[in-house]
């Protein structure tokens, strides 16, 4: 009999255990996630600010899918594009993310996971976190991801109800409404010749005060 209780409450043990686990860290596109934001926030010895987060992006940005984000930035825009100039806007777009994100001091993700919780739907899922800023507030980020090719992920950040991406498609569409597609890109050459880069989006835990932001000034 005693021996019967015994497994009985190791059994439960384990039930808790993995059902806690599963609610926490389950499956891949959670994991990716803990990683990335641990591995952003994970403190490199490199003292120049702008040298740590270069090296930080090229730890974290293998894990997003630029040429999604850059396909859903377009929106209907992207198939009227030929391949080369889907080529082009991705790069372009890609190196004005990383630059952006090298130029702001504090961690894109705050420094601590509160809660992670993960939903799969087929090719895509959707893991929707807490995360604590370096000042101590905590902020609202939904990560979504989707798999090609076997490998999960990211193509959109929401944070506090702020979507990376359809906050750029705004301003992507606004512009080509007024513009050709050949004047923006060449707008965001320049930028980048220059080494100008505007006031990147408040889509940051560290920094939540303005919800809206320019690519193109």
């Amino acid at each position: 009999m005693k021996h019967k209780k015994v497994m009985f409450v190791i059994l439960i043990s384990i039930f808790v255990i993995t059902v806690k686990q599963s609610y926490l860290w389950s499956g891949e596109p959670g994991a990716l996630v803990k990683n990335v934001i641990l591995n952003e926030s994970s403190s490199i010895e490199i003292e120049n600010i702008h040298e740590r987060k270069a090296k930080q992006w090229e730890v974290i940005s293998p894990s997003f899918n630029f040429e999604m984000i850059s396909q859903r930035v377009m929106g209907e825009y992207w198939e009227k594009c030929l391949d080369e100039e889907k080529s082009e806007f991705v790069e372009l777009f890609t190196n004005h993310l990383r630059n952006s994100y090298v130029r702001k001091a504090n961690p894109l993700f705050g420094k601590k996971i509160i809660s992670l919780k993960e939903k799969q739907f087929n090719k895509f899922a959707k893991v929707q976190t807490i995360l604590l800023t370096k000042s101590g507030k905590e902020v609202s980020t939904d990560f979504y991801l989707r798999r090609v090719n076997g490998k999960w992920k990211v193509c959109d950040l929401v944070v506090e109800g702020v979507s990376l991406v359809n906050n750029y498609h705004s301003q992507i569409t606004n512009t080509l409404v007024r513009t050709s597609y050949e004047e923006l890109l060449s707008t965001m050459k320049k930028k980048q010749r220059k080494g100008f880069y505007s006031t990147e989006h408040r889509l940051l835990a560290s920094d939540l005060s303005n919800k809206t932001y320019e690519l193109i000034e």
